[in-house]
């Protein structure tokens, strides 16, 4: 009977929420034409059940595009914006904001200062400082926050923790997924590689499927070679590329931008590991361990095959 309880609310959890739609950042891009002038261009995400809404300082008249328009996972406005004092030393507030999506701000002025930050639901409004000083450090926030919020690859992180023994097999796993997705990260940002999103999300998922066969598999857990979780890597690292596309470049510094955004992920990854360990240790000691890790296996293989089905139905019907 205990055991049946713990199936069933093990499952109830992993089953809760089977969404693979990933943490889809909003962008406010805002561009100085003139003195006075300025063009917004407001990106959100179509998944976003209500519409955030911009308040610009009351100096600032703005004529707002009623027709949006579909930009991948976006809808994108024009906005056309008259204020009789500059921005700088402003306040903006975007109001309306879902918990699951912050939204990214680029302000480039006349005199090619460009001013970036970050916009949360906790944090709806952002001061402009009066003196610009050009800072990416918003990307380090959107890597940790874009794996975070990325289901599938918190289950790939949960999933590789059952094929590794020991501490050094652990360095050895997180080291090469790591070097193998920072490479096709670097690669496809700068344009050398590139894959379709949507096909590189669907493969993605299918690496998850065969992570699950493999906790399922009773080979010694120590002999699992470095190879899997490198190629892993250089699958997934085109999909971190992909949503770097999706929030965009300032333009400046882009060694640095992929740098924090690389250190962002890795600092997720790294969040994560202590609670699953904990997950293990709490069953280990119920004497369930076997039964965690079956039925992990099972949910996680399961999960994984309807995103890979979804995402392969979106090639053709997206």
């Amino acid at each position: 009977m205990i055991k049946f309880i713990f199936y069933y609310f093990l499952l109830t959890i992993v089953s809760f929420e089977a969404s693979s739609h990933e943490f889809t950042p909003a962008q406010l891009e805002i561009t100085q034409i003139s003195e006075s002038d300025y063009l917004v261009n407001w990106k959100f995400p179509i998944n976003q059940i209500t519409k955030s809404k911009i308040k610009f300082p009351e100096f600032c008249s703005s004529e707002e595009d009623l027709f949006p328009k579909r930009s991948g996972k976006y809808l994108q406005e024009i906005i056309e914006l008259n204020c009789s004092e500059s921005l700088k030393g402003s306040t903006l507030n975007v109001s309306n904001m879902s918990f699951m999506t912050d939204v990214m701000v680029t302000i480039r002025f006349v005199n090619d200062e460009i001013f970036q930050d970050y916009i949360t639901s906790e944090k709806a409004d952002l001061v402009i400082p009066s003196e610009v000083e050009y800072s990416n450090f918003s990307y380090l926030f959107m890597g940790f926050e874009h794996l975070l919020g990325g289901y599938d690859h918190i289950l790939f992180v949960f999933g590789l923790v059952f094929l590794i023994s020991g501490w050094f097999n652990l360095i050895k796993t997180i080291t090469s997924f790591t070097l193998a997705h920072s490479i096709t990260l670097a690669l496809s940002s700068i344009g050398v590689i590139r894959l379709p999103q949507i096909a590189t999300e669907a493969v993605i998922a299918l690496t998850i499927i065969y992570l699950a066969y493999e906790i399922l598999d009773k080979k010694d857990l120590r002999k699992i070679p470095w190879h899997i979780p490198f190629g892993f890597g250089l699958i997934h690292g085109f999909g971190f590329a992909g949503a770097l596309m999706e929030i965009g470049f300032s333009g400046q510094s882009l060694f640095q931008t992929l740098l924090l955004f690389n250190v962002g992920i890795e600092l997720a990854q790294l969040s994560l590991l202590p609670i699953i360990f904990l997950f293990i240790f709490f069953f280990t000691k119920m004497n369930l361990r076997n039964e965690f890790k079956t039925v992990s296996a099972f949910s996680i293989g399961g999960i994984s095959s309807y995103w890979f089905l979804e995402r392969t139905l979106n090639l053709f019907y997206a």
